[in-house]
């Protein structure tokens, strides 16, 4: 079915206009393109627009195609409306001083004949210094460097010989990459001219706006390309470019992989040498990554000095559980290894599931709730997980209901009532391609706030409500997790949505639920409701945050809405359906309960059918009893240098025996020390002994 496209003006295509009305008309076009970006210009129009401004530079940086250039475009106009000069300069070709100043005094449109054909540095600095104060004393100036990550050696000089020594009206945009880091920010006098201007991928309004103006108006067109670009405004404009290029006649569209091929080639354009090619490719293969998950998928040691350089790139973000590839780059990386190299993808792909399967195993006897429950069905989920919940890395976060935002839950529920409207969800998973049609009824999306009273769930519970905020910090969804214990079974038992259920429970059962106040033997799902469920952000917060409930709560009973969605969704994490269903949300309609039991000993039974549900049974010799062997956290060459520890070797019979330098021995025993927890070759040795004799 071809994409809806909306009519484009005749005029913009006339060829009946001269130069300078083609010239405004461009400008005009650029300006009604450029979408999402009202923030950065406020705070631009705002420092220009300051006197005296203690910032003398801004720092706009962000990853390759994010729109950098195009902003400036943006500030240039603003600066001649606010009566400033804007001086551009794109740093790619200069490699020397005299360059930088030559071709400064050309954009100042000043007589560079009038200077020495000897001259030296010092020499055009003062020059430019000069002609720019001259500017700076008719009207404020604003000089803008554009791709500055390419200025190379030269960024020393910029800094200590020419930007220290600009007269007061002249401000400096310096836009590249990555922020301004190393003697920027550790003198604190240049940390003190610096105001960082990060710039992110567009969010769906404003990804919805561009398409609509470039013609693409359908709604689920529009939630096509904000669910294939991710809000990357160069994909984003490419796709849709090709989406118009292909609708007349009824043509089909192309396959994506061009289009993210060419945004994939501009990002790796940062890694030219292939050992850290190698880790970038083993981080698109990961999600969130650290040292230590990159060094184990790859089967050996990573180098900090390596590791930092990695999270140095541009299209690398910091978060709190480590770091993450740009999604749309990552899933161009992953796409190509397994076409390039299958096998290659596989065996890394293998070792991301060993890590997290027993890193769960060991979280899991801990009893805590961890991350590593949300990154292990990243690895292991089916279609449709991949689909709903790890399309996209999601900034959202929770906060558990408390009077500070009880104004806001309310304000929540009313709007969803206001609003409410049929929801067509649409979701396309990645790998295989396979599409998921569901459609959300006015009554299907009010269910699930029926029964949602906040005031008896916070006398209850405080921390049973929790409220989703997005990116701008607005509530989008509210989640009830109500914990099993002695203070919450009589309620389980009384209230609807859970009532039929704790209600068929023998004693003997509900004894075992009946911890102290405390603790919990579990949750109770009430409500994992959304405003707009057919917003993949939306979805996959709700998704994570049962995800990262299921595992560590070993008891998880959930009574969803009747609707296939969440049935699929539940019955695709291997839940259980047990003989008991309720008529809470209609009279009319018999719903069931989903029911997760990984308590105890079932917990090694449901990651090992899980792990055989995906072919990988050899690969993780499915345990029912302690691991053999101790390091599975240990590169294979660490494997062998701990074995040989164990055997009562020295470290120069290691040496010779792999032959490695005994410097390289002792490096290789001190992070086996510190990975297994253990202090002398003797712990280690006795950490052998206990687990060969628990070997058949």
């Amino acid at each position: 079915m071809p994409f809806e496209v909306g009519t484009v003006n005749p005029r913009v295509m006339s060829p009946y206009y001269s130069n300078a009305s083609t010239g405004n008309e461009i400008e005009r076009l650029e300006q009604h393109y450029l979408v999402g970006r009202e923030t950065e210009k406020a705070a631009y129009l705002s420092w220009i627009a300051d006197a005296a401004p203690r910032r003398k530079i801004l720092n706009l940086f962000g990853t390759g195609g994010i729109g950098k250039s195009y902003l400036l475009n943006e500030f240039r106009r603003l600066a001649d409306g606010a009566g400033a000069r804007f001086v551009s300069m794109d740093c790619r070709s200069l490699r020397t001083p005299e360059d930088f100043c030559l071709l400064l005094l050309r954009r100042l449109r000043y007589r560079t004949e009038t200077i020495e054909r000897d001259a030296d540095a010092d020499r055009l600095a003062a020059v430019c210094l000069e002609a720019l104060a001259e500017q700076a004393g008719l009207r404020k100036t604003v000089l803008a460097l554009d791709t500055f990550e390419d200025l190379g050696e030269l960024e020393h000089w910029l800094r200590e010989a020419f930007l220290s020594r600009i007269a007061p009206g002249v401000l400096a945009v310096v836009s590249g990459r990555s922020p301004l880091g190393g003697p920027w920010l550790t003198s604190p006098a240049w940390r003190q001219w610096i105001h960082r201007l990060p710039l992110a991928d567009l969010d769906f309004d404003a990804v919805r706006l561009y398409a609509e103006r470039s013609g693409v108006t359908g709604e689920a067109d529009q939630r096509t390309v904000w669910q294939k670009t991710k809000g990357h405004p160069l994909t984003m404009s490419l796709l849709v470019a090709t989406m118009m290029a292909h609708s007349p006649g009824g043509q089909a569209a192309p396959e994506d992989g061009a289009v993210f091929g060419r945004v994939a080639a501009a990002w790796l354009r940062e890694v030219p040498e292939p050992a850290m090619k190698e880790l970038v490719e083993a981080a698109a293969v990961l999600r969130v990554f650290n040292q230590e998950i990159v060094g184990y998928v790859l089967d050996r040691e990573i180098g900090a000095d390596d590791f930092r350089r990695l999270a140095e790139y541009s299209f690398v973000q910091r978060i709190d559980r480590g770091w993450l590839l740009h999604d749309l780059l990552r899933e161009a990386i992953a796409e190509d290894l397994r076409l390039r190299v299958p096998q290659r993808y596989e065996e890394l792909w293998k070792r991301c599931v060993l890590y997290y399967y027993r890193k769960l195993k060991r979280s899991a006897r801990k009893k805590t709730i961890s991350w590593e429950n949300a990154e292990w069905f990243y690895y292991i989920g089916n279609q449709l997980i991949h689909a709903l919940f790890y399309q996209q890395s999601v900034t959202h976060r929770m906060e558990p209901l408390s009077p500070a935002n009880w104004e806001e839950a309310l304000r929540y529920v009313e709007q969803r009532y206001a609003t409410v409207r049929e929801y067509p969800v649409r979701r396309v998973d990645p790998v295989s391609g396979q599409t998921f049609d569901y459609l959300y009824t006015v009554q299907d999306s009010l269910f699930g706030l029926k029964h949602i009273h906040l005031d008896s769930l916070y006398a209850l519970d405080p921390g049973s409500v929790k409220l989703a905020r997005d990116r701008h910090g607005t509530v989008c969804g509210l989640f009830v997790f109500i914990a099993i214990n002695a203070r919450t079974i009589d309620y389980l038992k009384r209230e609807p949505l859970s009532a039929a259920y704790f209600s068929s429970l023998d004693e003997s059962r509900l004894n075992e639920l009946r911890v102290p106040g405390h603790e919990r033997a579990g949750y109770f799902v009430k409500t994992l409701d959304v405003c707009d469920p057919s917003d993949g952000a939306m979805m996959q917060a709700a998704g994570i945050a049962f995800i990262t409930h299921m595992l560590s709560a070993g008891f998880v009973v959930a009574a969803p809405p009747p609707h296939p969605l969440p049935r699929d969704i539940f019955l695709s994490f291997g839940a259980e359906i047990p003989d008991v269903v309720h008529y809470d949300y209609d009279e009319r309609i018999a719903t069931p309960y989903y029911v997760l039991d990984t308590r105890g000993p079932k917990l090694q039974d449901y990651l090992n059918r899980t792990i055989a549900a995906i072919g990988l049974a050899d690969e993780t010799e499915l345990e029912t009893e302690p691991e053999a062997a101790p390091g599975p956290y240990l590169t294979s060459r660490e494997r062998g240098v701990a074995d040989l520890v164990a055997e009562g070797r020295s470290n120069a019979e290691i040496a010779e025996r792999l032959f490695i330098s005994e410097t390289t021995v002792k490096k290789h025993v001190a992070h086996i020390f510190k990975k297994l927890n253990v202090r002398s070759r003797a712990q280690l040795i006795g950490l052998y002994a206990a687990r060969a004799k628990l070997k058949p």
